[in-house]
């Protein structure tokens, strides 16, 4: 039956918004995915940079307090006002922050290269935005595939199917899809009869 279901969808090779965050089988058993992803959750499950940022601003903060603390609160003030203006921003844009990645899609799976540790029984959260005007789809995937793609190791090759998708976020996503599926005809077809 599942080899039925891969070949309802068509697989393509494209370049998409889109994070992700490896967690294991137990983490995934007891944190289940919201329905939908706010601001607040993309910003904290899914921009690791944007954490690991903030964590290195107040790191500096600090050592910059022992030799003076009046530029040390001038900082911490420039610091307060960013993280209010972040918390601010609209989906919209927040979700423009979602780095680019080239990926291989279908309406079943998604694969990516990936240099952190992953297993055959971790759980991975995606965080996908297909569509410019529509909001990200939030989903929660089984690693069924892991290629090594170089010596050293650490660029594997992940393929990835979505657990239990809701039904817009489906249509969005095929709709992204065929909508590739079109541009790459049309350039083709530009090449041939210019």
């Amino acid at each position: 039956m599942k080899n039925q279901e891969q070949r309802l969808y068509f697989r393509i090779d494209t370049v998409l918004p889109c994070s992700f965050r490896i967690i294991s089988s137990e983490d995934a058993k007891s944190h289940e995915l919201p329905k939908s992803a706010d601001n607040k959750f993309i910003e904290e499950y899914f921009m690791k940079n944007l954490a690991d940022l903030d964590q290195q601003i107040n790191e500096s903060i600090a050592q910059i307090n022992e030799k003076s603390s009046v530029l040390a609160t001038a900082l911490n003030a420039i610091n307060s006002k960013l993280n209010f203006i972040m918390q601010t921003l609209e989906e919209s844009q927040l979700s423009r922050a979602i780095p680019l990645r080239v990926v291989n899609i279908s309406g079943n799976g998604i694969a990516l290269h990936m240099n952190e540790d992953v297993s055959l029984t971790d759980k991975v959260d995606m965080l996908i935005k297909p569509l410019h005007n529509e909001p990200p789809i939030l989903v929660r995937c089984d690693v069924v595939n892991i290629k090594r793609k170089n010596d050293d190791g650490e660029t594997k090759e992940v393929s990835l199917s979505f657990q239990s998708m809701a039904v817009e976020d489906r249509r969005k996503l095929i709709f992204f899809i065929q909508s590739k599926e079109i541009e790459a005809a049309q350039k083709e077809r530009e090449k041939k009869y210019p």
